[in-house]
């Protein structure tokens, strides 16, 4: 199947890039990965990794390490962006920390997912 590409799609992929700038960074920021042996790279078939505390945000980092590029599908890029809003929204009702800016990403997030065009 063709999916064909409109100036629409490019600038929705656009915008879910630029998105996924600020969970790389909150997580980069916020997770100590100075302790770990693996680089901060998940590996699920490790245990010490499976039990890490850090283990999530972890393995979505390392999963969206680097910034998806215009070739990336629009749908990897919005469950990237789901993903992230997920273990953020986990992370703060775990904290019971009330972030401000993770929560206006979050909701952020939520209003693109919704407005997304199917």
């Amino acid at each position: 199947m063709t999916t064909e590409t409109t100036a629409n799609t490019r600038t929705l992929k656009a915008y879910a890039i630029e998105m996924l700038k600020f969970p790389r960074y909150y997580i980069e920021r916020e997770v100590d990965f100075t302790e770990c042996r693996h680089d901060a790279r998940f590996n699920a078939s490790v245990k010490e990794c499976a039990d890490c505390q850090f283990g999530p945000a972890c393995r979505w980092l390392d999963q969206h390490r680097t910034s998806l590029s215009d070739d990336a599908p629009l749908d990897e890029l919005m469950k990237a962006i789901e993903s992230a809003a997920q273990y953020l929204q986990a992370t703060t009702q775990k904290l019971g920390a009330n972030n401000g800016e993770v929560l206006s990403w979050i909701r952020e997030s939520r209003r693109f997912l919704r407005a997304r065009p199917d």
